[in-house]
């Protein structure tokens, strides 16, 4: 199974950065993983902006791709039900796992009927750059999980 992250623009803080290129290279170790920014659409009304962003985020979506929302008004799991999620994914044989985050102003009714899950980090509200590590970092989690490694503690 490969990960796929699709990201709505660019992160330009560079701790964020830091953090989130140190849990993606962590996440190769177990799955090929890789990173898809669409372009923000900038300043305009909130629901132009998040069709135009949706646009292109389900141009970045396979047909047979399994695709993962992360929205505040998901399901709430813990570490281990998001490994054991990555695990049945796996054992399915499902090809690619794709993980979508939003921008400023959330996605677009078309990019949430296209998700398999909608799943939220927290009932916290984070930036859509912070999510990134957050989403990258519980990723690596779950492997480690998986694969009985020492990272996670109960």
């Amino acid at each position: 199974m490969k990960l796929e992250l699709v990201v709505v623009g660019k992160t330009t803080q560079k701790w964020i950065m830091t953090g989130f290129d140190d849990y993606v290279g962590r996440l190769a170790h177990y799955l090929p993983c890789t990173v898809r920014e669409v372009p923000a659409a900038g300043a305009m009304v909130p629901q132009k902006a998040m069709e135009k962003e949706g646009k292109a985020i389900l141009e970045k979506i396979g047909a047979r791709d399994w695709v993962v929302l992360l929205d505040e008004r998901g399901d709430e799991w813990t570490s281990v039900q998001l490994a054991d999620f990555l695990s049945k994914r796996m054992n399915q044989g499902v090809g690619n796992l794709v993980f979508v985050t939003g921008g400023a102003f959330g996605v677009s009714p078309e990019v949430r009927e296209r998700a398999n899950q909608v799943l939220s980090a927290s009932r916290f509200t984070f930036t859509h750059q912070m999510i990134r590590v957050i989403i990258a970092e519980q990723l690596y989690r779950a492997m480690t999980i998986i694969k009985n490694e020492s990272y996670h503690h109960p």
